[in-house]
């Protein structure tokens, strides 16, 4: 007889899986985009860094600091530039007893890079392959070498933040601003009114409930991505009970997948799993209850 794999185990690979089908983000995206040591686009020395390292409290940073309400991906939206193909909103604190909470390596990783606890994250990409991030630090403080060097933009202090490996800069505040010179700029752009802030998944979010969420992702389909409709928006709850609730809104679903929903609706009460789905139009929100395995084995035969 074989024996039981340990439950923690199997909630690891499972989490693994279901995070690498579901989060079109990956750990510090902004890391590996647009890297270089000059930002020659925009005429901008990348100074070198060395020196010991030392914590700064935010209001030791002079200039303005970003202040923008940050508990759902639709703030993070708000302060977003258009045009965003995807953005993922993660609420670290609440993943704390989930199998989330392993899944996430990039928790310490963060921690680390700031020399204090973030505990929200939100990430986009946009379709010339740009991206920044967002990080909530409540302790409102950071690590950095004491020669830091600092790019003035609009009264922000930009932070230049790596070796010269990669084009990464820190704009500080409630959230703070992580990512290449020109997107953090145009973040900025966006908390001044300069630009227009992403409005694509307005549609979307209306119909959304982002409370007690886990996390949210929005995404579009592009050439570059295999999803089931026009847009998308997907939440991750835990509820009281122990079990989970995903909700996904599609925007012009696929026939199929239309087709698929209704097909396993039908019979989810066999597989231990509760269905709710509502069709506005060319909307379709769908609410999946279940624990945590069936619920990922049902996104799996819903959308691989």
């Amino acid at each position: 007889m074989k024996k039981k794999k340990d439950s923690a185990t199997k909630n690891q690979r499972y989490m693994a899986i279901f995070l690498a089908a579901t989060m079109l983000l990956s750990v510090f995206v902004v890391f590996v985009n647009n890297n270089s040591k000059t930002d020659r686009d925009n005429d901008v020395p990348v100074p070198e860094l060395d020196g010991n390292i030392t914590t700064f409290a935010f209001s030791q940073i002079q200039g303005k600091q970003v202040q923008h309400e940050f508990n759902s991906i639709a703030d993070g939206l708000e302060m977003s530039p258009e045009g965003p193909v995807n953005a993922l909103y993660v609420d670290l604190q609440k993943t704390r007893g989930t199998p989330l909470e392993m899944a996430l390596g990039s928790i310490e990783m963060m921690n680390s890079f700031y020399g204090a606890d973030v505990t929200k994250r939100y990430s986009t990409n946009y379709a010339d392959g740009s991206g920044f991030e967002l990080h909530q630090i409540p302790e409102q403080k950071l690590a950095i070498p004491m020669d830091t060097r600092v790019y003035p933009y609009n009264d922000y202090q930009m932070l230049y933040r790596t070796n010269g490996t990669y084009n990464i800069w820190n704009v500080v505040g409630n959230p703070a601003v992580m990512g290449p010179i020109q997107s953090v700029r145009s973040v900025v752009d966006v908390l001044e009114g300069n630009a227009t802030a992403a409005s694509e998944y307005d549609q979307l979010l209306v119909l959304a409930d982002p409370e007690d969420s886990i996390y949210q992702e929005v995404g579009t389909k592009t050439n570059l991505t295999d999803i089931p409709a026009d847009k998308y928006y997907r939440d991750l709850k835990k509820l009281d009970d122990g079990s989970y609730m995903q909700t996904s809104i599609f925007l012009n679903p696929k026939p199929e997948l239309t087709e698929k929903i209704s097909t396993m609706q039908a019979n989810c009460t066999e597989r231990g799993v509760a269905y709710s789905v509502t069709n506005e139009g060319e909307i379709t929100k769908l609410v999946i209850t279940a624990d945590f395995e069936s619920l990922y084995a049902e996104d799996n035969l819903l959308l691989i």
